[in-house]
Order: C-alpha cells, then sequence, then structure tokens
C-alpha cells in the first residue's frame, strides 16, 4: 500500500509498504426478517457477501421475493491485514439458502464443461444452478407491479389495460442488465416507454428494458449476461423509477416468472464422482453451522466465528 508519513512536517514521506494478506475462512448463518441487504446490516455481516450470495443464486431466488424466515449458510474466505483489518472477501466456498421452505445449497467448482474451467456454482446433487436467463435485470430491488393483462392502471383513468411486464423500483442510477447473452436490436427513446433497450437472445427469446434514466449500450453490440445496459430513471409514462422489464417468447410476450426456462448442463459421469467427492467434507461443515434466533447467543456467535485453514501470501497494497 502507499503510505504518506506527515509526522515530520519538514520532511514529508511517501513509500510503498509490504503487508502480509492472511486469508481465513469464515462461517457465517442469518434468518432473513426484510431484505438480504438489511439482515446483513443488521448483523454486521460484510455486504460484500451478500452481493456475491446474490450473484451464486441470481438465476434460481428472485431476491425481490424473499420472505421473514427463509435463512442461509456460507462458508467464504476474507482477506486480512495484521489478521484484523478486513480488506475483501476473495470468495464464496459454499452455500445454502432456505427459501419458501426449499434448501438450495452451492459449492464453488471448476466447471470441466466450459473452456478454461472457470468456477461456478453447482448443487449437492452436481446441478448447475446458472440458468440461460437471470431472475431480475436489477440487484436487491422489489416488484410492485406484475404481469397481468388484466390490470387497471392509475396513469390510465384506473381502465383495464395490459400490463405486459413486470415493474422492479430501484433508486435512480441503479445499473440495469442483460438477463442473458444477446445483441441489442435497439437502443432508443419512445413515448411511453422512455429510453429502453430491447436484447434478442436467440430465435427464441427477446427481453426489453423500459423508462432507463440513459443507455450503456449501443444497437448492434453483443452483450454478455450481467453486463450493465443502462440505468434506472423515469422516462417515458411513469410514476416513479423502476424498470419496467418484458420478455418475449417466439414472438408473444409473457410471464417470465412462468417460464420453464433452459438450464446449464450438470456435472455427469467421472466428473460428477469427482465433484461428489470434493464437496463431502465441505457440505459436512455447511451442515453443522447452526441458525441461533436469540440475539445475545446470535452476536457471541458471530464474535466467536471458527476461523480454519488460515493461509498466508504476500500482496501488494
Amino acid at each position: 500500500r502507499s503510505v504518506v508519513d506527515f509526522r515530520d512536517e519538514k520532511k514529508i514521506k511517501a513509500f510503498h509498504q509490504r503487508k502480509r494478506i492472511t486469508l481465513k475462512t469464515q462461517k457465517k448463518s442469518g434468518t432473513i426478517t426484510h431484505s438480504l441487504s438489511h439482515t446483513f446490516e443488521k448483523e454486521g455481516l460484510s455486504m460484500l457477501v451478500a452481493y456475491k450470495m446474490a450473484e451464486i443464486y441470481a438465476w434460481t431466488i428472485d431476491f425481490s421475493r424473499l420472505r421473514a424466515g427463509d435463512q442461509f449458510k456460507v462458508i467464504y474466505t476474507e482477506k486480512f491485514i495484521d489478521d484484523s483489518i478486513s480488506v475483501g472477501i476473495k470468495e464464496i466456498k459454499a452455500a445454502y439458502f432456505k427459501h419458501k421452505n426449499e434448501p438450495i445449497y452451492a459449492f464453488a467448482y471448476e466447471d470441466p464443461n466450459k473452456p478454461n474451467n472457470p468456477i461456478d456454482y453447482f448443487t449437492e446433487k452436481a446441478g448447475s444452478l446458472r440458468q440461460t436467463f437471470l431472475k431480475a435485470p436489477v440487484k436487491f430491488s422489489r416488484i410492485t407491479s406484475r404481469f397481468n393483462l388484466r390490470r387497471r392502471i392509475k396513469l390510465y383513468g384506473n381502465r383495464i389495460r395490459p400490463h405486459k411486464g413486470t415493474d422492479f423500483a430501484a433508486p435512480i442510477g441503479t445499473p440495469i442488465v442483460s438477463t442473458a447473452d444477446g445483441t441489442v436490436i435497439a437502443a432508443r427513446y419512445k413515448r411511453a416507454n422512455g429510453n429502453y433497450v430491447k436484447v434478442k437472445h436467440n430465435k427464441t427469446y427477446t427481453t426489453q428494458y423500459l423508462h432507463m434514466k440513459k443507455f450503456a449500450v449501443k444497437k448492434g453490440q453483443f452483450v454478455r449476461q450481467g453486463q450493465v445496459i443502462g440505468y434506472v430513471g423515469m422516462t417515458g409514462n411513469t410514476s416513479g423509477p423502476h424498470v419496467c422489464y418484458r420478455f418475449w417468447k417466439n414472438g408473444k410476450q409473457v410471464d417470465p416468472f412462468k417460464q420453464k426456462l433452459p438450464i446449464s448442463d450438470p456435472l455427469k459421469g467421472t466428473a460428477k464422482k469427482k465433484y461428489l467427492s470434493y464437496i463431502a467434507p465441505i457440505k459436512k461443515a455447511l451442515d453443522a453451522i447452526v441458525f441461533i434466533d436469540n440475539k445475545a447467543e446470535k452476536q457471541d456467535k458471530i464474535q466467536k466465528t471458527s476461523t480454519i485453514d488460515t493461509l498466508s501470501s504476500e500482496c501488494k497494497t
């Protein structure tokens, strides 16, 4: 890291200093009361872990619809300087999320199905958590209006008008991401839609994102799943900041939450056997983490969090 020493006004010194980075494996658990971010803030847990968990479960859990009582466990490596100053999260090794009484495991593993074997997340049965489409185009938002062909719209005199999109409320300027890989076929302004981006994913699926403050892509550009394509605004016919997310299947607008969308290939054969053997001790450690409802006990548990597999590496900061 860069250090500026002002202790001697006549000789101000600037220099680089090397510090040892220690990696500690942390174990945490929690119960949702309002939202994932609210629970993490309330319990004093790192929001970086919350964001990483949202990315891991982006294909399987709609984080705008978390329920009070949903629970999570997570094992992750955290980076420290001098064993006390946290400087970020290295990776999440494993996670467990119980949503709508359905447990969903996630284990980090090098995907042998893809070039260069990138790290991805798989279930306890070697199934992939990654789907073709993300559940939402914005993180930590809430749905204010769903796909409804007989919705009464206040802006139009409370008359029945089909609402062929899903509205995700979020502060102005919140990044909007493409829910899947595809090519931008429109990035323009239209009176009712405001600034919008439309992405064609393949012959079957197309998505659209309305009411943007501004664009982050151009027509003809190829975009990846999760890439920022614009920012939440209030352009066009809207009474508040949000993104209206529209979804086409075979040329017809449909409710994306009612579609059975394709998922990535699971691990099979020898690859599956190696994976199951690898995650066995990690799953055992994850299952051993307990949920504590008592507030005082929970705070004590956080302070005494296990720190196993401590590793050290030299890093120039």
